[in-house]
């Protein structure tokens, strides 16, 4: 009898302490996440990466082979106009979705969201997002300064300035595809 007393008060013992310890507990609060925001950085990689995907070929058709050293590359101003537009897209790209509603950096460092795309699962952390706006931003002001090389030179590019543009598009796609997966993996 002694024994299932003892049982007994050991049972209600660890019962006790059991509620005591659920009772201090903190509680988990979920926080309310801004999907809005999520969605808008989403939409601005997007259109931004695909944008500065197109400028690509149009780029290309200024740069120098090096057995053409000797011969400046002209071009008529239709397609130097064709880089302005670029340009303009990218700007206005960015005025569209960096201004108003856009999350600030502070509010996007905060991130820690489960990011679901058909079968893959993973979390999008807060500073890789903006690293990855930071380069984007680099990029897109890469290609801007480049389009402003050939216009102002009236695309009569020198073997510098050709190397630059060369290098330019030789990291356009790989920035790009970085950029992406840290969205769309």
């Amino acid at each position: 009898m002694k024994r299932v007393k003892l049982i007994l008060a050991c049972t209600i013992a660890v019962a006790v302490a059991a509620l005591f310890v659920s009772g201090c507990a903190e509680e988990v609060v979920e926080e309310e996440f801004d999907d809005a925001a999520l969605l808008a950085v989403d939409q601005y990689v997007e259109e931004m990466t695909e944008a500065v995907l197109d400028v690509k070929p149009d780029l290309q058709g200024w740069i120098r082979e090096p057995y053409q050293e000797d011969l400046p590359l002209r071009y008529d101003e239709e397609r130097i106009e064709w880089l302005g537009e670029h340009r303009d897209r990218l700007t206005e790209l960015d005025s569209r979705y960096r201004e108003g509603d856009f999350p600030a950096d502070e509010e996007i460092t905060a991130w820690q969201v489960v990011v679901v795309r058909g079968d893959k699962e993973w979390l999008l952390k807060g500073n890789e997002v903006l690293e990855a706006l930071n380069r984007l931003d680099q990029l897109t002001g890469e290609v801007s300064g480049a389009i402003e090389i050939i216009e102002v030179t009236g695309g009569e590019l020198d073997m510098d300035q050709s190397e630059e543009i060369i290098e330019l598009i030789d990291k356009i796609e790989p920035v790009v595809e970085q950029i992406r997966g840290v969205f769309f993996r």
